[in-house]
């Protein structure tokens, strides 16, 4: 009766193990990028519905922050500016035209895999007006 793994079993799992760490960790990080790309889409929905909002009810805007309370952990804030820290979105509230806008913009140039991936799931550089 046999109490050990002989020299070839060990191999064979070793190579299948391989095989499956070859499939699974891209598999893992492209998700990672997924989630966070998704998560950048979503504050940035609700950062534009929070401040047309916000404006409705007060007809003025002068901070970002006023309007929304949104995490420094994907986001560099300033006061009518909010960018991700990738620096492949912004957007700011442009009050030197009227009506005001939400002027977001996707930058074209950067080609890391969440500023690609951001591109490919729709965003664009748009203008929104605050009513």
């Amino acid at each position: 009766m046999k109490s050990a793994f002989s020299l070839l079993e060990l191999i064979f799992m070793i190579v299948i193990l391989g095989i499956i760490v070859a499939f699974a960790v891209p598999r893992f990080m492209d998700t990672k990028d997924s989630a966070l790309v998704s998560t950048l889409k979503r504050d940035i929905n609700t950062a534009i519905n929070s401040i047309q909002s916000y404006y409705l009810l007060n007809q003025k805007i002068d901070k970002i922050t006023d309007s929304i309370n949104i995490t420094t952990t994907n986001w560099n804030i300033e006061d009518l500016k909010i960018s991700d820290k990738n620096g492949c979105l912004s957007l700011e509230i442009n009050k030197t035209k009227t009506p005001i806008t939400i002027d977001l913009k996707v930058d074209t140039t950067k080609t890391s895999s969440i500023c690609t991936k951001i591109r490919d799931s729709g965003l664009v550089t748009q203008s929104y007006e605050v009513y």
